[in-house]
């Protein structure tokens, strides 16, 4: 039996929570632009923003991606730190967000073969996995 008068109008009380350590992953594909666009509007007062960005090893620096990124949230008046790590772009978001203690992940999902289905060992479906927090995956 509903016992407030909210609940009997159908009117159920509502938990927002607002992450306050946002990381975003960000390699410069389509996935990754709305994933960062996503992560934008997410952060709120209070809340931080990291951009990570991994280069593989011998591939040189990301600081051009890293650039791209900031450039784009300057539209959207959101500041942001920027870190770019070196090595296998799974393992190092994990790392990057236990490193951070970050509450949320954002990243961008690849689909393959005409699919909706993430490609198998995809950066997102390992981070999804392995992630010590939560995660959003940005299709």
């Amino acid at each position: 039996m509903l016992t407030s008068e909210p609940a009997r109008r159908g009117i159920l009380p509502v938990m927002v929570v607002q992450p306050r350590r946002i990381l975003v992953a960000f390699d410069g594909s389509e996935q990754a632009w709305r994933a960062l666009d996503v992560a934008a509007r997410m952060t709120g007062y209070g809340s931080t923003l990291t951009v990570v960005s991994v280069g593989r090893e011998g591939n040189g620096s990301v600081d051009a991606l890293l650039e791209r990124a900031h450039e784009r949230l300057l539209g959207h008046q959101v500041t942001a730190t920027y870190v770019e790590r070196q090595g296998a772009p799974a393992a190092e978001l994990v790392a990057a967000a236990g490193d951070l203690g970050a509450d949320l992940v954002v990243v961008g999902r690849r689909t393959g073969g005409g699919t909706d289905a993430p490609l198998p060992g995809s950066v997102s479906a390992e981070v999804l996995r392995d992630a010590p927090c939560d995660v959003l995956v940005i299709r």
